[in-house]
């Protein structure tokens, strides 16, 4: 346990927990920039994009089915956001290869 009046010893711990938070960060976003460089990473990722309803309303006159689907929806706009700033390029591929299996 830290000496409460030891200011170095605590700016030395928070600046410690910053690095390692940066450092889990960058790892977070290179998974996803491998996860986003291969197709069937890609497809994985499209497929929960299209379970979690990111592009259709959640709507439901049920409020318990509203909520269960706004979560839904909410774990879907995450996961997009977080693509898009890890491998932006990745998620118009994305795009791209999942309109072209529409048509």
């Amino acid at each position: 346990m830290r000496d409460p009046t030891d200011l170095r010893g605590q700016e030395h711990d928070a600046q410690s927990d910053e690095l390692q938070a940066r450092e889990k960060r960058r790892k977070e976003l290179e998974d996803i920039k491998w996860l986003m460089a291969h197709p069937q990473g890609r497809r994985l990722v499209s497929r929960l994009l299209e379970e979690a309803g990111v592009n259709r309303t959640s709507f439901n006159h049920s409020g318990s089915l509203m909520a269960f689907n706004e979560g839904k929806r909410h774990i879907g706009l995450f996961l997009t956001g977080e693509v898009l700033q890890a491998a932006p390029d990745g998620y118009f591929k994305l795009l791209k290869e999942f309109q072209a299996n529409d048509n």
